[in-house]
């Protein structure tokens, strides 16, 4: 295997096997069409629902010829969820709310940054459904909101806005740019801009930086042992981890996140959750200082690994979900080993390690037909790729939409 994706899918009644031409509204109405044939068919309940669960598809049917006042904002809302793999607005107020009950200065950061990254892709003219998905901006989100948590200034730091507004725009140009480095193998660039932003910045600044310091990287030497622990603290740690995968430890912003989720996808919030357990289980394991498995920073990056491979890039079957449990214990192994070398420049591992693993996972060759790659171009949400999906050859990649019954 060459590291590609093949995301040919056979499409009966019309070929949409080549992707809709950037910046081409013909071509991408074609490519939304393309994309509805492949829904599966709504009816009773299931079509309710789909009015505030899933992608929210009716919103995204009514907003695609509308002026941009209309879908700018409602872009936004789904760029909140997309840091844990959550296309929905309604999920997207739900995080929000999160985030302010943690900190409104924080929040007001990401969500500048995520404007600022949402305008930025607008001038350059990125690709539209990107843009109105949220892809590119969410990573804007991430740096204003981790910027804020690090630095050493303290709330409302009006000099903050400076960088939090630059580091915004580098985040959707190195958004692009990776997103097209990396297709070549097939492996999304997932939050990989966010995380060379913030840490070039925090690296940047240092702790001594007269205009912009930065609070200490490492972590305390507090003493270890089975008697010493806090079990309610740990049992807290899980939807902590939820949180950490905004840079948030606060336990009300990661229940409310873990509501958004299951709004929109319990796939998604399942598999989150099991990784967050996982990865404070692996760093109690290691033997990780009480206080970091305390706030969660044993578990986002778990968290975010089995979400990734448990049903958003892979169809959920038996053998995907052990890979994403796997994957989430492999995830807090490599956030603890990179803890001890960033700890020494004084930055956060922030999510480099799920970045790594994920990639890694997606690139598993495999002759068996139950692992199945979503093509990028037909991703949703996991309930509805079990509904598309099959396998009809034997391969990790090769996957066709299911006939609707007739």
């Amino acid at each position: 295997m060459d590291g590609r994706v093949d995301h040919e899918v056979d499409i009966p009644n019309g070929d949409a096997t080549t992707p809709p031409a950037q910046g081409d509204d013909n071509g991408q109405a074609a490519g939304q069409e393309g994309l509805n044939h492949l829904q599966p068919t709504q009816t009773g309940l299931s079509y309710y629902l789909s009015f505030f669960t899933g992608t929210v598809r009716p919103l995204s049917d009514w907003v695609y010829d509308k002026p941009l006042p209309v879908r700018f904002p409602i872009a936004c809302a789904r760029a909140l969820g997309q840091p844990i793999f959550v296309n929905n607005p309604f999920s997207g107020i739900l995080i929000l709310a999160g985030l302010f009950v943690q900190s409104p200065w924080r929040t007001i950061c990401g969500l500048l940054a995520m404007l600022t990254a949402q305008t930025t892709g607008l001038v350059l003219h990125l690709d539209r459904d990107g843009m109105d998905n949220g892809a590119f901006s969410f990573n804007g989100l991430l740096v204003g909101y981790v910027l804020a948590s690090s630095s050493a200034a303290g709330d409302w730091y009006g000099y903050l806005v400076f960088p939090v507004v630059i580091c915004g725009m580098l985040s959707t140009l190195l958004s692009s740019a990776l997103s097209v480095l990396l297709s070549k193998w097939g492996i999304p660039s997932f939050n990989l801009a966010f995380n060379v932003v913030a840490v070039s910045f925090i690296a940047a600044t240092g702790p001594h930086n007269p205009h912009f310091p930065q609070q200490g990287g490492g972590p305390s030497p507090a003493a270890w042992g089975v008697e010493a622990l806090d079990w309610l603290q740990v049992l807290a740690s899980i939807p902590r981890g939820i949180a950490q995968c905004y840079g948030s430890d606060s336990l009300i912003t990661g229940c409310l996140m873990s509501l958004g989720m299951l709004v929109c996808s319990p796939i998604v919030f399942s598999h989150c959750l099991l990784g967050s357990i996982l990865g404070a289980l692996t760093g109690l394991a290691l033997a990780a200082t009480p206080a970091d498995i305390y706030n969660g920073s044993w578990g986002y990056n778990s968290a975010l690994t089995c979400g990734a491979i448990g049903g958003v890039f892979y169809v959920l079957n038996w053998s995907s979900h052990l890979m994403a449990l796997i994957s989430a214990i492999f995830a807090a192994m490599v956030r603890g080993a990179m803890a001890r070398f960033f700890a020494a420049a004084q930055v956060p591992v922030v999510a480099f390690p799920f970045c790594i693993v994920a990639a890694l996972f997606l690139l598993v060759d495999s002759n068996t037909k139950q692992l199945l790659r979503v093509p990028g171009d037909r991703m949703t949400y996991p309930e509805e790729h079990r509904k598309l999906f099959k396998s009809t050859t034997v391969g990790v990649t090769n996957v066709q939409p299911d006939q609707d019954p007739t």
